[in-house]
C-alpha cells in the first residue's frame, strides 16, 4: 500500500491503518450502519477525525474523486461536522465528493453545505431481543429452511481460524459462488473474501453429505450488533440452505444478548416492499446507478433479503459535492466500486 504524504499535513487526517486500534475502539460504541467496519480492512482508507478523537469520516482517494462509505461515525450533532471537514478536504484536492449510502441526518447535514442528496434505497434491522422465525411475518424462511433440512441438510457455526475443515470448506463455496458470474470477482472494498476481518467475524453454514453449501459471513457493527454481510451458496445448494444460515446467525445473536442485526441496505427498496427506481443525479449519474443495477442484480438481491422483514427501517441516501457529474468523477467512481485502489 503506497501512502501519499499529502495525508500527513492536516493532524486531523491520518490512515486508518496507522490508527486501527483507536478505530476499532470508536467503532465499538458508535458504529450504527452495515459496512462502517470496512476501514478495518485492507483498503488505503484515510480517516479525519473530529477535535476531540471521538469520531471520524473514512473515505478513499482515487484520481478526480473521494468516496466515503457510510455516514460519518460519531453522534447525531458531530456527523454534519465531520462531514464539512470532509467536504473541505475534496475542495482543497479540487476532487468531487461521493459518499453513500448515507442516513437522513447526513443527508440533511449536506443540504445545509449546499451539496445534493438524492434517496438510494433503505436500510433493514432486525430487533434481536424479539426475532423468531415463529408465525407469519417470516414463513418464507421457515419453509425454505424446512424444505432443506427434509433433504438432510443441517446449519452450525464454523471456525475457519481454527478448524482447516472449515477453511477450505468455506474457500470451496466462495469459489464456486463466483465460477457462477464473473461480476462477483470484484477486487475493490465491497469485495467478498472471507479470509479478511476473520478475527472479527463469524461465520455459520449449511452443511451436507458433500460438505459446506452455503455460508453467511457476519461483520461487527459495534459491541452490540451485526451485519449479516455476504451470503454466499454453491450453485447447486437445495433452497434454504442459505436462509437456514441466515436463521441461525440471527437465532445465535439473540441468544448471546446482542441487541440488533442489519440485513444491509437494500438499493432502491421501500418499507412498503415496492421498488422505487426514479433518482435525479444527472444523465452520467443515473448510468453509474444503471451500471452497478445490472452488475449485482439489485432486486435479486432484495427479493431474497427481504424474505428477513424488518422490525425497523431508515432511508438510506447517495450524497454528492456537484450537482453535475463529471465524466472523469464518473469514472474515479466506478474505479473505486469495482477495483482494488493502489
Amino acid at each position: 500500500m503506497r501512502f501519499r504524504t499529502h495525508a500527513h499535513r492536516d493532524p486531523s487526517l491520518t490512515w486508518a491503518a496507522h490508527v486501527s486500534d483507536e478505530l476499532a475502539r470508536v467503532l465499538a460504541v458508535l458504529g450504527t450502519e452495515a459496512g462502517h467496519y470496512a476501514v478495518l480492512g485492507p483498503d488505503p482508507w484515510q480517516v479525519i477525525w473530529n477535535d476531540d478523537r471521538s469520531g471520524f469520516v473514512a473515505f478513499l482517494e482515487a484520481r478526480h474523486c473521494l468516496v466515503s462509505w457510510r455516514s460519518p461515525v460519531a453522534t447525531t450533532d458531530q456527523q454534519g461536522l465531520l462531514l464539512a471537514q470532509l467536504l473541505n478536504h475534496a475542495k482543497t484536492l479540487k476532487k468531487q465528493l461521493f459518499v453513500v449510502p448515507v442516513n437522513e441526518v447526513t443527508a440533511d447535514a449536506a443540504k445545509a453545505l449546499g451539496m445534493h442528496a438524492t434517496w438510494i434505497g433503505t436500510e433493514c434491522l432486525i430487533d434481536l431481543p424479539s426475532w423468531s422465525l415463529q408465525g407469519g411475518r417470516r414463513q418464507k424462511v421457515r419453509w425454505a429452511r424446512s424444505h432443506a433440512n427434509a433433504l438432510g441438510y443441517r446449519w452450525r457455526e464454523a471456525h475457519p481460524l481454527a478448524s482447516r475443515a472449515d477453511f477450505d470448506g468455506l474457500q470451496r463455496i466462495e469459489e464456486r459462488w463466483k465460477q457462477e458470474r464473473r461480476e462477483r470477482r470484484t477486487d475493490s472494498f465491497l469485495r467478498n473474501e472471507f479470509t479478511e476481518l476473520a478475527h472479527l467475524r463469524r461465520y455459520f453454514v449449511c452443511e451436507g453429505r458433500t460438505g459446506l453449501v452455503a455460508s453467511i459471513t457476519c461483520t461487527p457493527v459495534s459491541d452490540s450488533a451485526w451485519y449479516l454481510q455476504d451470503p454466499v451458496r454453491d450453485p447447486g445448494a437445495p433452497r434454504g440452505a442459505l436462509e437456514g444460515a441466515m436463521a441461525l446467525a440471527l437465532d445465535t445473536f439473540r441468544d448471546e444478548g446482542f441487541r440488533w442485526a442489519t440485513n444491509g441496505p437494500l438499493p432502491f427498496w421501500r418499507p412498503d416492499g415496492v421498488e422505487e427506481r426514479r433518482h435525479a443525479l444527472g444523465p452520467l449519474g443515473d448510468r453509474v446507478l444503471a451500471y452497478f443495477d445490472r452488475r449485482y442484480h439489485f432486486a435479486r438481491i432484495n427479493q431474497f433479503r427481504s424474505k428477513f422483514l424488518p422490525d425497523e427501517t431508515f432511508a438510506v441516501f447517495v450524497v454528492r459535492s456537484h450537482r453535475v457529474v463529471t465524466p472523469r468523477a464518473v469514472a474515479s467512481l466506478v474505479r473505486i466500486l469495482t477495483r482494488a485502489i493502489d
